[in-house]
């Protein structure tokens, strides 16, 4: 069989099951004559006659009964490893999804996520990773992640991306402990040293931007490596910060500081999930996507 014809599987496999060459094509949904010309091919092709005919039913040969396990073996794997790929299952899934996420995603998003997927897909696991910005696309092109969220920008060709939450920026200040709201002069607030982090990358970048339209610096009085240290530094010195509102509503909870309102425009931060072109249509990165859309828009 210099080319053999895959749809022969089916033909074997249906004639071991019914014993029948009219049930056979019944079950395939083909002329009996078209079964007896493919049993008469495959012969020719074996050199045996793998099935022969025994009392009212069509009996393999030692031959025919190779074939047919080597068949139902094949058939096995095309079903699960091929067929199947386009198929997920949420509650039997073993999968693990893998997401980058800044310290203020594993902070904030992180728990939400987790909760969902156990719910949804009790057996899947989720790995977050972080991978420098430079070389996110790259690595969600090779597979090494699934998503990416945050407040990202354009990451490069190829990409898709997707809108999931918008939030505003405020600010912090040494406070009391009873996260309260306070109001920030304009004076007062760009004469004040400024704690900022790597993580809060894109916030920083649109206060300075904003501070030069209107002819004023940010004053830096100290750049952290570590998110969860903005907090502490805030409410123990003199120093402020700007952050996303959610991220303030948890520094409040960490440590004694108070919420202000911006005295300067700066636009929301919009929160996307970004994904390569090559996992788009799988079925599992299709309901995983779905899933961080749904809990994180809550």
């Amino acid at each position: 069989m210099d080319q053999p014809d895959l749809n022969a599987l089916y033909v074997i496999e249906a004639l071991a099951l019914e014993r029948s060459v009219s049930r056979a094509a019944d079950r395939l949904g083909l002329t009996q004559p078209a079964v007896s010309h493919a049993l008469a091919r495959l012969r020719e092709s074996f050199q045996d006659d793998l099935f022969v005919r025994a009392g009212a039913v069509m009996a393999p040969t030692p031959v025919g009964e190779k074939v047919i396990d080597g068949v139902q073996r094949a058939l096995a794997v095309i079903r699960q490893d091929i067929w199947q790929a386009k198929s997920f299952d949420a509650a039997t899934t073993t999968r693990t999804f893998s997401v980058c996420l800044s310290d203020m995603g594993v902070i904030v998003l992180l728990p939400r996520l987790l909760a969902a997927l156990h719910a949804q897909a009790p057996n899947a696991t989720l790995r977050p990773i972080q991978v420098p910005s430079v070389e996110l696309a790259s690595a969600l092109q090779d597979g090494e992640v699934d998503l990416a969220i945050g407040y990202l920008g354009r990451l490069g060709e190829n990409l898709h991306q997707q809108s999931l939450f918008r939030r505003s920026l405020v600010g912090i200040i040494a406070g009391s402990g009873t996260r309260k709201t306070v109001k920030m002069s304009l004076e007062r607030f760009v004469a004040s040293r400024h704690v900022v982090s790597a993580t809060l990358a894109i916030t920083n970048q649109l206060l300075e931007k904003e501070l030069r339209r209107q002819g004023m610096k940010l004053r830096i009085g100290v750049d952290v490596p570590y998110l969860l240290a903005v907090p502490g530094i805030v409410a123990n010195s003199d120093y402020i910060a700007v952050v996303p509102e959610e991220l303030a509503a948890l520094f409040s909870r960490l440590a004694a500081v108070d919420v202000f309102t911006l005295p300067i425009p700066l636009e929301d931060l919009t929160v996307q999930q970004f994904w390569h072109a090559r996992y788009h249509n799988d079925a599992g990165h299709r309901w995983f996507r779905a899933l961080v859309a749904s809990t994180l828009r809550q």
